[in-house]
């Protein structure tokens, strides 16, 4: 985030509510679907960001129960 301005810039860029963007840098990791939206927000603020740095933490899957 601190690379890319800050929460506020990367929210403002992205379009995104600002506790969207301040929830991501307090769990310390960013949805994997939103390193590529990132990545086009480095290069529009004249940045390089290598999607293999951003902590990302996919989807857990959905568990279900088996009913009788």
């Amino acid at each position: 985030m601190d690379a890319l301005g800050g929460v506020t810039a990367v929210a403002n860029e992205c379009g995104l509510p600002l506790t969207t963007v301040h929830s991501w840098k307090r769990a310390g990791y960013v949805p994997a679907w939103r390193v590529p939206e990132l990545v086009r927000v480095a290069e529009r603020l004249g940045s390089a960001l290598d999607p293999s740095a951003v902590p990302t933490r996919n989807a857990r899957p959905i568990t279900t129960r088996a009913t009788a």
